[in-house]
């Protein structure tokens, strides 16, 4: 509508997806491609005996191109209006030509993103589970706003898995994750294949077009029923997007350990009693656009969170435990051993994550998110207690016992901790500054290094972020 509107001789800007084959009749005087409003996923999906829409891109030798082209790329395209030699097609002498980020066609659909409600009432219309999953599956999906500070380099992908000894259970969660995911644009779903393939019905043109997200969000569900007995169900090429957290993986699996690897990374891992169902909702089928366009809107609004800067989500993360620690007792320290499910500095990182999603959902953060975090968490810990096997608690207790036998060093290194600690202005320390006082009592810098290592491993200290150490009382 725009370029049908502009007269020839004016000047306009567009943005659209660069579709890099030489449009009917070009003539050889430059370099001529076609520009399209519609992303690759959009053009494959409009019926056959619908006109598709595009504008000629004429780039010439003074033309200003910034940023590597490619068929598929999103760009924003500004330059003078030219009828073309072919049809009813105008044409852009191109000006500037701007390689853009992917979440540039989203964000210039924001005047129809929806509202807290209206996105939350279309997922809660279509699945039926318990109200906090199908709340944290809601958060889950705005991926979470990095994490400035941490010590570990995460991305702003997510992890929302549920777990169970019971197929039926483990297949429910798939079923309904793999119908979320078919309704998400190919732009938006993790896969190894970058590229695809479509031919203009029109035209006569076949184009080669690869994927322009390169927002660092996307979204994967195990692809068959057999992934969902691997360790991470997902494929190996995959797995370093899981790891880093560059993409939003929805998951299920087939069993319950507490040194499982996938719940250790996920935000929410939560362990379900009954099957979840879903019910295939029209409203939400027409309405995706609209649920991706809120999606980056508010990706766009709240893009980063200082670990440094959340004190009190801090505190109440420690009261957390200390809480937990008392009522579940040597249970609660055995699963906070590393490699287990709530690792605490794994744990407090996941939640920071987690309390980034909430965050996003509600356009910026609030006290009171803190506590709703806190809830989840203790519904998940809650569930790990009661469902797993009375005789695996007992031995995951056994384990630790044995793990944290009397060790002199390690008392010595408490003390020497907390002495620090009391004449810190904020209750932490630095990794060098303690390992430095260690070293100045007696100890090696290894023995030092390794006695750290071992604090931290028993739930005794914590690295809220990177380089500083805290107590858990």
């Amino acid at each position: 509508m725009k370029v049908q509107r502009a007269k020839i001789g004016d000047r306009i800007e567009l943005r659209g997806f660069l579709l890099m084959r030489e449009p009917p009749n070009s003539p050889r005087d430059a370099l001529y491609y076609l520009l399209s409003p519609l992303s690759p996923s959009e053009l494959k999906s409009l019926p056959r005996d619908e006109l598709r829409p595009y504008v000629v891109l004429r780039i010439g030798e003074a033309s200003k191109v910034s940023g590597r082209l490619y068929s598929g790329a999103h760009v924003r395209v500004s330059g003078l209006v030219h009828a073309y030699p072919w049809g009813m097609m105008k044409e852009i002498f191109v000006e500037e030509l701007l390689v853009e980020d992917y979440s540039a066609h989203w964000l210039e659909l924001s005047d129809v993103a929806l509202t807290k409600s209206e996105f939350e009432s279309l997922f809660m219309d279509t699945i039926y589970a318990n109200y906090d999953f199908e709340k944290a599956l809601v958060y889950s999906l705005f991926a979470s706003p990095t994490l400035v500070g941490s010590h570990l380099p995460w991305g702003e992908g997510v992890s929302f898995s549920a777990f169970k000894s019971d197929e039926r259970i483990a297949l429910s969660v798939w079923e309904t994750f793999r119908y979320l995911h078919s309704l998400l644009p190919w732009e938006l779903r993790l896969k190894r294949d970058p590229w695809t393939e479509y031919v203009d019905p029109h035209l006569g043109i076949d184009f080669r077009l690869r994927d322009p997200n390169n927002t660092g969000v996307a979204y994967y569900v195990p692809t068959s029923r057999s992934m969902l007995k691997r360790g991470v169900p997902a494929p190996k090429w995959a797995l370093p997007f899981f790891e880093k957290k560059s993409a939003v993986f929805l998951e299920s699996k087939g069993m319950v350990s507490p040194d499982d690897p996938t719940a250790r990374l996920s935000e929410s891992p939560f362990i379900l009693t009954e099957p979840i169902a879903y019910e295939r909702n029209r409203e939400l089928e027409e309405l995706m656009p609209n649920v991706v366009a809120t999606i980056f809107l508010q990706r766009a609004r709240l893009g980063s969170l200082n670990v440094g800067e959340l004190g009190t989500f801090r505190r109440k993360f420690e009261d957390w435990l200390v809480k937990n620690r008392r009522e579940y007792g040597e249970k609660f320290d055995a699963l906070r051993l590393s490699g287990m499910v709530f690792e605490t500095n794994t744990r407090y990182l996941l939640s920071a994550h987690l309390l980034g999603s909430m965050a996003r959902f509600e356009g910026k953060l609030e006290k009171g998110l803190i506590n709703d975090v806190l809830l989840i968490n203790q519904e998940i810990l809650d569930m790990w207690m009661n469902e797993l096997p009375p005789e695996t608690l007992m031995k995951l207790v056994k384990n630790y016992e044995r793990y944290i036998s009397a060790d002199r060093r390690s008392n010595i290194a408490l003390s020497v901790f907390m002495d620090l600690e009391s004449v810190s202005k904020d209750g932490s320390v630095s990794v060098e500054e303690f390992i430095g006082a260690l070293v100045s009592y007696g100890f090696s810098r290894v023995d030092a290094e390794r006695t750290l290592k071992r604090l931290m491993a028993e739930g005794y200290l914590y690295e809220p972020y990177a380089g500083r150490l805290r107590l858990i009382r």
